[in-house]
């Protein structure tokens, strides 16, 4: 491993099936909003930018777009298929037996490929699959399922075993439903994709994923400040604006950095991936320059200092059900 200080963090993790992710990946989530080109273009200008990780998911609605940037980039004979590592994530509205290889497949033709690098199982809590409805509900109440996520994790084994997904993982899981898939499934998961930031450090999982050699993925590690409203994943906007946070601020300045710059080093500093999401090719080239510097330890406590329990992505809708993963 790496000490604080120093600025040779590894550019990749290996997973526990001994396959290299790419510590820095582009998050694609809140694209839908956008104007489709802004989708393409944001993967273009990427991939330009020297990003070998893209993420997205089935319920993003977007997979068809970054399939044009993906084929116009290889066209271009800028990437192969083997440089890049790309995400996708099943759907909790598939999360029948027979709907999660229809999810692949749907993800997997939009994006224009033949495999995934890695797949995640979006969320451990199941959605009722009405048509093409993401978020099903009845008198304004969410149409959950009752479906172990125990069940739907042998359906991702068995899209791992037919070479359609390089690898698999879990997204939103809590450390108790970790421990059970452990317990009482064939393939541990890889990665476990959570939101991560200095105001919800979760100390606690991030102890327990290595040390059961579960890499982990930071989400919205701004704080999801451009979150549009009216989607399961909306909770509160951040309003605590981590980017504007003083301390923040002060380690930024102290570094001549931005503050997303810092935001994203300290993930990547503990061995942790993360995804940011921009649409603006300067912030997308910026978000790559967390590599030059380093924060001591001095700078990781006085942000880990920051943590108020503050999750952006509750999902209070479904929070009665059983297997919600958040307390």
């Amino acid at each position: 491993m790496y000490s604080m200080d120093d600025t040779q963090v590894a550019r990749t993790i290996e997973l526990n099936d001994g396959t290299q992710m790419p510590v820095l990946g582009l998050g694609t989530w809140k694209s839908s909003h956008l104007p489709r080109t802004s989708v393409q273009g944001a993967v273009e200008a990427a991939i330009a930018a020297g990003y070998r990780h893209i993420d997205t998911a089935y319920n993003y609605r977007n997979e068809a777009d970054i399939g044009k940037a993906l084929c116009s980039k290889m066209k271009q004979g800028i990437i192969r298929r083997q440089d890049v590592f790309i995400v996708s994530k099943l759907c909790y509205t598939h999360h029948a037996p027979e709907d999660i290889p229809l999810c692949l497949n749907k993800s997997l033709n939009d994006l224009q490929l033949d495999y995934l690098d890695l797949y995640l199982v979006h969320f451990p809590v199941g959605l009722k699959k009405e048509g093409d409805e993401l978020f099903p509900k009845q008198d304004r109440k969410m149409l959950t399922t009752d479906i172990d996520y125990v069940d739907v994790w042998r359906g991702m084994e068995a899209l791992q075993a037919s070479g359609k997904v390089k690898s698999i993982g879990v997204s939103n899981f809590s450390i108790l439903q970790l421990e059970r898939l452990l317990a009482l499934c064939r393939v541990p998961p890889a990665v476990n994709q959570v939101e991560l930031h200095p105001y919800l450090v979760q100390t606690d999982m991030i102890e327990f994923c290595k040390s059961r050699n579960i890499a982990l993925t930071a989400y919205s590690p701004f704080g999801s400040p451009a979150r549009p409203p009216s989607e399961l994943f909306a909770g509160e906007s951040d309003p605590y604006k981590i980017l504007e946070d003083e301390v923040v601020a002060d380690v930024a300045k102290r570094h001549r950095h931005t503050p997303a710059q810092v935001l994203l080093r300290y993930h990547v500093q503990q061995g942790i991936a993360v995804i940011p999401k921009s649409d603006k090719p300067h912030h997308i080239l910026e978000n790559t320059k967390i590599f030059d510097f380093s924060l001591t330890a001095e700078d990781m406590r006085a942000l880990k200092g920051l943590d108020r329990g503050w999750r952006s992505c509750r999902l209070d809708e479904v929070k009665s059900h059983p297997y919600y993963p958040f307390v």
